[in-house]
């Protein structure tokens, strides 16, 4: 399975139980607005972070090689065996690194075209708007923001107030005049979002719907994030500013402050602008009135909540994984024999039996564990080159003797009495070129293993039982002549 199989694998896993995540968060805000309406924001943020990190994928991958004990071939990742379902990831993965990198195209050439529009801006200067200026330090020393690490600028080709930049944050004005009123609700709103590392979100959300733009839920998980930014923005001025029982006045400005203007561009990753999109402004109105009214629950029950939540997240998307890599093990298990029959070579015994011919690794199935058999301590000589042995071999587990040199027209006669009866086993040789053959048997069986080339040769019994419990008790002997 390649690289962008297991990418597209990856992501999948993370989308699909992240999504159920975020769906709970939906359900579940009206609860966490009585708690504290903070911690609803908190936990948005929380979920962003389950969409990159392949939780999910890595229980899957730990599950599918069985904390990767006793492996070899560690690197054999998920699905590698499922023929099907590789053929159809393909083409699914194929399809989706093409889209992802057409929205990294768009959003780069996006970029650049903001890029260039700022790169016009004006450094306001005590010479030049010494009242803006001075409000602007004002607002910031009460956001307890450290002088220097913003700018204050104008732009003609902007029309309205906006915050922009990573790693160097510009306050843009545009090129109107403002009452001292007006400029203090900007200045505290557009902190705000820099306090809060609005604009280091909305950049990792993009980062998100990128590789989950299969997935409609992400670009609800963008809308969530831009709307939250605002109604946290517009709680943080008002407290900071003092006026957040006097919140009409507030919006009232915001309605004044912003053209109308239909061709403005908001919700853009690069900035956070002022809006008066009506819907939205609605619902930020809303959010007040509920924060006003909330009663906020204390600091030791709003942590405890938001860890119980994260807790059962994170367990919920590590469960999933697991689940996951339960159904290839069972989609594997129901395409096993017809797998077998394009890979293996049947044969025919002389006493009747069906020999497989395949290489060793066919036999390693997901997370089978190999156990060496020491001669001294299990293997028994009776007389001549006659061995006894006595076995008890777990679920998914191969136990093996340790190698006899065996010479081309010699065979080697292997017989075993398993218990449970009703249980079915391998009974076979492997040689030291990674070569195998073996017979099926269920109770007993016994089998004469002709050899055609001098080599090195290990006998096995094999328990291809995955449910953990099924363990098998395997007597008998082998002998070469």
């Amino acid at each position: 399975m390649n690289l962008i199989n297991q990418l597209f694998f990856a992501v999948l896993t993370s989308s699909v139980t992240s999504t159920f995540l975020l769906l709970v968060w939906w359900m579940l805000r009206g609860f966490f607005m009585l708690v504290n309406p903070r911690m609803i924001y908190v936990l948005l943020r929380w979920i962003c972070f389950l969409y990159i990190l392949p939780v999910g994928y890595v229980a899957a991958l730990f599950s599918y090689r069985v904390w990767f004990q006793g492996q070899d071939d560690v690197w054999m990742l998920v699905f590698s065996r499922t023929e099907d379902i590789m053929g159809r990831l393909h083409i699914c993965g194929n399809i989706w690194i093409l889209l992802v990198l057409a929205i990294f195209a768009a959003l780069f050439l996006d970029n650049r075209r903001w890029c260039r529009k700022f790169r016009d801006n004006i450094q306001i200067t005590s010479d030049m708007e010494p009242e803006m200026l001075v409000k602007f330090e004002e607002v910031c020393r009460a956001l307890h923001i450290e002088r220097g690490k913003l700018s204050l600028q104008k732009n003609v080709l902007v029309n309205s107030p906006m915050i922009v930049g990573i790693r160097r944050p510009q306050v843009i004005m545009p090129e109107r005049d403002y009452t001292p009123e007006e400029l203090e609700i900007i200045f505290y709103h557009e902190l705000a979002h820099y306090r809060h590392k609005d604009l280091q979100y909305k950049v990792f959300v993009i980062m998100i719907l990128m590789p989950n733009c299969f997935n409609p839920f992400c670009f609800l998980l963008l809308w969530l994030v831009n709307e939250w930014s605002e109604y946290m923005a517009d709680v943080s001025a008002l407290e900071a500013s003092g006026h957040l029982h006097d919140a009409k006045l507030y919006f009232n400005k915001i309605v004044d402050l912003v053209p109308n203007d239909k061709k403005s561009r908001k919700g853009r990753f690069l900035f956070s602008t002022l809006s008066k999109n009506d819907k939205s402004l609605s619902r930020r109105i809303d959010f007040m009135k509920k924060y006003q009214r909330a009663k906020s629950a204390g600091k030791a029950v709003t942590v405890a909540l938001t860890t119980a939540f994260v807790l059962l997240g994170t367990t919920t998307v590590y469960a999933s994984g697991k689940t996951v890599a339960d159904l290839h093990n069972i989609i594997y298990q129901n395409t096993e024999e017809r797998t077998d029959e394009s890979t293996e070579k049947l044969v025919v015994a002389e006493d009747g039996m069906v020999e497989h011919y395949c290489d060793v690794e066919d036999l390693n199935f997901d997370g089978l564990q190999e156990v060496s058999t020491l001669d001294q301590d299990i293997v028994t000589v009776d007389a001549g080159v006659h061995y006894n042995f006595d076995w008890i071999v777990n679920p998914n587990t191969r136990h093996v003797t340790g190698p006899y040199k065996v010479s081309k027209g010699q065979s080697i006669n292997a017989a075993v009495v398993v218990l449970p009866d009703d249980k079915d086993f391998w009974l076979g040789i492997m040689d030291h070129d990674g070569h195998a053959r073996y017979v099926t048997g269920r109770g007993a069986a016994s089998h004469v293993f002709a050899i055609t080339e001098t080599k090195s040769y290990r006998v096995f019994i094999q328990n291809n039982y995955k449910d953990g419990k099924t363990t098998l008790n395997a007597k008998g002997y082998f002998a070469y002549e």
